[in-house]
């Protein structure tokens, strides 16, 4: 179930271009961040790289397989503004923007909406 949630402070997107892949498809995961040690950095077998959940993967190192669809697309988001909450993982939120756009920014710029 989603809720509505308020943005404290603005984030600006990390990174470009990053990570997408369909569920089943197998990634290289490379390393984990110290400083969100759920996450796993990967390569896609298109190139492209980024921040992956463990919960999106078979295993944590060597060649994974994708159990679901991901994609690794941060936000670039203002203080103010609102979004609906898809779901949190390992310190990140997942949220869907009212103006259609769909993204990971840190968990602790946002508030459950009162």
């Amino acid at each position: 179930m989603s809720s509505r949630v308020v943005i404290l402070e603005g984030y600006t997107a990390q990174y470009g271009d990053l990570i997408a892949f369909r569920a089943g498809e197998t990634v290289d995961v490379r390393r984990a961040d110290p400083d969100f040690p759920e996450w796993f950095w990967c390569l896609a077998s298109d190139g492209k790289e980024g921040w992956v959940h463990l919960s999106y993967l078979s295993q944590t190192t060597g060649q994974a397989t994708a159990v679901c669809d991901y994609s690794a697309q941060e936000l670039t988001i203002a203080a103010g503004d609102e979004a609906r909450l898809i779901r949190t993982l390992g310190g990140w939120a997942y949220l869907a923007l009212d103006d259609g756009r769909f993204g990971w920014v840190p968990e602790n710029i946002i508030q459950a909406r009162v």
